[in-house]
């Protein structure tokens, strides 16, 4: 059956799906598998909550005031490249002369403190939509979403693919080599995987079935 995709401006992690005329939640970050594997989102059902009152949805799409959460995630990204462009030069400086098992425990530790970032801003998120209406304690149902194009499923999978191999590609030059800015794209490139799970559910019309 037809849907339609509704984002909300403030809230990456949720979309509004409209079917058959009934208004439903979708959560983006309700399954921790689907945010590292986003292809999940269209191969496994996905949990909606079914929302009586109409005023509720229209509420989620009026513009919150406040807007740190967006804000603060495109400044950081605008600061970490602007950073890049300006250190680009002093790259030979960055190289901290350590054991490539030091290097690789380091690594993995920054990708865990990216997770726990990731996790902090989901959380918040989640309270944000919880000032409007609290999920559990609506109506649930599972319905199968399916990808609203060819394209869009294959310009995903080569994104995912390309940074993928970005991420696998600095982890090993950054074992050998120890440059910190190695290791700060690998963190970039990690966060930016973690949010491919967004491109699954875009705004418009696709097919899904409970």
């Amino acid at each position: 059956m037809n849907c339609e995709v509704q984002r909300l401006e403030d809230n990456i992690r949720y979309r509004i799906l409209t079917i058959n005329g009934e208004q439903y939640i979708l959560d983006m970050e309700r399954s921790f598998w689907k945010i590292i594997f986003p292809f999940f989102v269209w191969m496994l059902p996905s949990t909606v909550f079914k929302v009586e009152d109409s005023s509720i949805v229209e509420r989620l799409k009026e513009p919150n005031k406040e807007k740190v959460g967006g804000s603060w995630v495109m400044s950081l990204a605008g600061i970490g490249y602007f950073l890049g462009i300006l250190l680009a030069p002093l790259m030979g400086y960055f190289e901290i002369p350590m054991s490539p098992l030091v290097n690789g425990m380091l690594i993995v530790f920054a990708i865990i403190l990216v997770t726990i970032l990731y996790m902090s801003m989901s959380y918040r998120r989640k309270k944000k939509l919880e000032i409007v209406v609290n999920l559990e304690e609506l109506s649930r149902r599972e319905l199968w979403i399916r990808p609203s194009s060819k394209k869009q499923m294959f310009k995903l999978l080569a994104a995912y693919i390309w940074f993928l191999i970005l991420i696998i590609f600095f982890f090993m030059v950054y074992i050998v080599s120890g440059n910190i800015m190695i290791l700060f794209a690998v963190s970039v490139f990690t966060f930016v995987i973690l949010l491919s799970s967004r491109a699954t559910v875009q705004e418009g019309n696709t097919a899904v079935w409970f």
